[in-house]
């Protein structure tokens, strides 16, 4: 059983899958994405997270890695499963009216919405702005990470013919284009503990990518079986 919004959300920016998702995606990539590193892991580390000894995946930003598209599997994900959707706001409220959790359950919505008991959701403001595609570069996967201290932006890329900036500053003044939100980096929620948080928002930590919430599912499912 689904409960949500029955809307579909809004993709931001470029991305991408780093892995398959069976029944959904091809098994083998659908494509490459060339990485590439200007200036210095610490860098990078102060632009994005102001936090210069911070973790970040800088060691894997010069390399090739595989690629299926994300935009495709949430079409087909959606055509699939929006039918099945019964329309909520989850709120801790809703949650309370619950007479018991099914188990197993799983929320990959952002904990700090049903959080209720105040704790603390650190995280990182991220701007991005969509670009024109340059045509000569419309079917090239390539993602730069920026180190360098003289820019502002910290991401450039182009996924899926689709081109997109990101910086942690309005750097754009307020450009009505512009999409804008937090992202997750640490947390110490320990609410609804027997709710499965699976993906970047609902766990709230770094380093969680997006097939990361199929695989965790899949990991839990087999416990409890």
């Amino acid at each position: 059983m689904i409960y949500s919004r029955r809307q579909k959300s809004i993709i931001p920016g470029s991305q991408y899958l780093h892995g398959p998702i069976r029944e959904v995606t091809a098994v083998y990539p659908e494509g490459t994405v060339q990485y590439v590193r200007l200036g210095t892991a610490e860098g990078y580390a102060e632009k994005v997270y102001g936090d210069k000894e911070r973790y970040t995946g800088w060691h894997n930003y010069l390399q090739i890695v595989p690629s299926w598209n994300v935009l495709k599997m949430y079409d087909l994900l959606w055509d699939r499963y929006c039918d099945q959707i019964h329309e909520a706001d989850i709120t801790p409220e809703f949650i309370r009216s619950l007479d018991a959790v099914c188990y197993p359950t799983f929320s990959t919505i952002p904990q700090s919405n049903i959080c209720i008991n105040g704790h603390k959701f650190d995280g990182a403001p991220y701007y991005i702005k969509t670009l024109d595609t340059p045509e000569i570069d419309a079917h090239h996967d390539i993602v730069i990470y920026n180190g360098l201290t003289s820019d502002l932006w910290y991401r450039w890329s182009i996924l899926g013919g689709r081109c997109s900036i990101e910086a942690t500053r309005d750097i754009w003044m307020n450009d009505p284009t512009v999409t804008s939100g937090l992202k997750a980096t640490d947390n110490n929620c320990d609410c609804w503990p027997e709710i499965h948080r699976i993906g970047r928002w609902a766990e709230w930590r770094h380093g969680v990518l997006l097939h990361s919430a199929y695989e965790r599912a899949c990991q839990l499912m087999k416990g409890i079986r």
